[in-house]
């Protein structure tokens, strides 16, 4: 059933963009709108800014944008009618007869419907199982100490070892297609003969689930074995399985790591799932992969402090070092844990338990101790050379860490345990900056497009400037200034089609409505482009501005400390609409060959309009 209007809107109202940004993000204040870093791309400064009087937010470097119903759908990767009710249930608003079930014909939640009906699947197939299959298969949860409690908290589940036991399954049952299934990494394509067939035979399977608990993907490990086999595989990233978005366990780990203010960052699933059977439940792991700074970010909005728990083998301690580069850079305080030889957080709280694994966590080490260690352990701290080249690695990981402060701090400690002058440190830690800095983003990451001039010719259909000043002005909300518009603006002024499309709707929403709502009004286009150049025009700041759209004399983009004059500015952009038309009809006269007397009246009407702009503007 539909939610009413009227529901709908004390949704959007009872749900500012700010605070629900905030709660996934950071953000700051700049001015009258709000800026963070965006969630939906790799992003070193803020972005994407928000503003909180149109409940609108936008991010000029990958151009994604909406209001808060979009964010939340893109950001949970849910259907939009899954991210109203989130919404309704995070104000109270209890939406009853009118909730629904997600929209399997969305193709978002097409694919969560997909994983979740896999994961059946597999766990029924695992509580299934008869013969030798059962047998190894208990086998090996009683070596790892997995019990009945902990397989149905997790998921796990037992993937038959045949080549098309999942593919059978849904076709028989017609629940999915097989592109469906393959959309979701669970059938592989022949390349020879372009025939389907599972992705997972004979392994036992983890279910991956993001951060609100849906299943996006599954890891599977071999039982049997098998040295051409690789031992666990993964699902394929799919549009809702980023692998560098995924911390697996958070879901679970959530409530704890915030009331302990700390995670425990370990590498692989039975390493969360050992630890979180013995009571220790503040563990994520990055799943097998490299740690990415997306993970780290994710991280970050539940809580500053990390033990980073590694192998102690060189591989591990290789994969440590990468970590420690990612978490110092985002601001995080980091400790790290190395484990005894030939121990992982799995095999040691199964031998151990959970009071030994804790009385580890407590000789935590910091950065320059844990390096420390690594060149004793070596043997490689004993020459000058030796020494040195510790000193430089050190430094090349405190550079990275934003707060001046706290790197002001490691130096003090390194020149007291190592009697080094602090001078010298310093001297060493502005080299290491410089180079630091070459591999980093430039000052900002919002790419701004070289200056471009519009409508030369009557083929360019992009938007030109007065086209998006108009929409600015138009959402500008001054019912004087929209009045003038409406009585001087004519279609033909607009070239551009998905100009044109969105003056539409919002002159549709101010004869209508009475009012101009960008958040509502976002609902109601589904064109790309559209959308594209609503948000262009609700949130540019002074501090960013895409000269793609904007002139460098826009007075509504000139930092005034008085307020502007949208009247005026109206007729501007009336008059620019007007110049703009008649350099198209130049054009193409010229184009066309016209004779002359057309092309000389057309130039004398652009130089009456061109004097009388001027005239105006005085």
């Amino acid at each position: 059933m539909r939610i009413p209007d009227e529901v709908f809107e004390d949704i959007l109202r009872s749900n500012d963009i700010v605070d629900v940004i905030s709660s996934y993000v950071t953000v700051k204040r700049r001015g009258k709108s709000f800026v963070g870093l965006c969630p939906f791309h790799p992003d070193k400064n803020p972005s994407m800014h928000i503003s909180q009087a149109k409940q609108v937010y936008h991010c000029f470097s990958c151009k994604a944008g909406g209001n808060v119903i979009t964010f939340v759908q893109e950001f949970e990767k849910i259907s939009p009618i899954e991210a109203v009710e989130k919404l309704a249930q995070r104000a109270g608003i209890n939406l009853g007869k009118f909730s629904q079930r997600p929209d399997l014909s969305n193709e978002i939640a097409r694919l969560f419907e997909v994983n979740r009906a896999a994961a059946r699947y597999f766990y029924d197939t695992y509580t299934n199982l008869e013969g030798e299959d059962k047998k190894m298969l208990a086998a090996y949860l009683k070596k790892r100490d997995i019990d009945r409690d902990t397989v149905i908290k997790f998921g796990l589940g037992y993937s038959k070892d045949s080549w098309h036991g999942l593919e059978s399954h849904f076709l028989d049952s017609e629940e999915f297609t097989q592109d469906e299934l393959a959309e979701a990494g669970l059938l592989i394509k022949s390349e020879k003969d372009g025939k389907y067939h599972d992705r997972f035979r004979g392994r036992l399977i983890f279910p991956i689930f993001n951060e609100g608990g849906k299943v996006v993907g599954f890891g599977g490990r071999i039982l049997k074995d098998d040295k051409e086999t690789a031992k666990y595989i993964n699902s394929p990233e799919t549009k809702i399985y980023l692998k560098s978005k995924i911390l697996y366990g958070l879901n679970f780990a959530r409530d704890s790591i915030r009331s302990k203010d700390c995670v425990i960052l370990t590498e692989g699933y039975l390493d969360v799932i050992s630890l979180y059977k013995n009571g220790i439940h503040n563990v994520v792991s990055s799943s097998g992969t490299a740690l990415t700074s997306e993970q780290v970010h994710l991280i970050s909005r539940y809580t500053k402090n990390i033990v980073l728990i590694y192998d102690a083998d060189v591989a591990g301690i290789k994969a440590a070092k990468r970590g420690i580069e990612i978490i110092l850079e985002q601001g995080l305080d980091l400790s790290i844990v190395t484990l005894p030889d030939g121990e992982d957080p799995d095999s040691f709280v199964r031998s151990k338990g959970a009071a030994e694994f804790e009385k580890q966590i407590k000789k935590k080490k910091s950065v320059i101790t844990f390096i420390s260690d690594v060149y004793k352990r070596e043997d490689r701290l004993n020459t000058p050379e030796e020494k040195t080249e510790f000193i430089k690695e050190i430094i090349g990981y405190i550079v990275r860490i934003p707060d001046r402060i706290k790197i002001s701090f490691y130096v003090k400690e390194i020149a007291s345990a190592y009697k080094l002058y602090e001078s010298d440190l310093r001297d060493e830690l502005n080299r290491a900056y410089k180079e630091f800095k070459k591999t980093q983003f430039p000052k900002t990451s919002v790419v701004i497009p070289k200056k471009k001039e519009y409508r030369k010719d009557e083929e360019n259909g992009k938007a030109s400037s007065a086209d998006i000043d108009l929409i600015r002005l138009l959402l500008s909300r001054h019912y004087d200034t929209i009045n003038y518009i409406v009585d001087n603006l004519y279609i033909d002024y607009i070239k551009n089609q998905d100009v044109l499309h969105v003056v539409e709707k919002i002159l549709d929403e101010w004869h209508n409505e009475g009012s101009i709502d960008e958040a509502r009004l976002l609902m109601k286009i589904e064109n790309k482009e559209e959308k594209e150049i609503l948000l262009s025009a609700s949130t540019v700041k002074h501090e960013i501005t895409p000269t793609d759209y904007l002139s460098e004399d826009n007075i509504l983009t000139r930092p005034e400390k008085t307020q502007p004059d949208y009247f005026m500015a109206a007729r501007d952009v009336i008059f620019r609409l007007k110049i703009e038309d008649l350099e198209t009809k130049i054009n193409v006269a010229r184009r066309n060959k016209s004779d002359d007397d057309t092309i000389f009246e057309l130039l004398t009407q652009k130089k009456k309009l061109i004097n009388e702009k001027d005239i105006h503007r005085k």
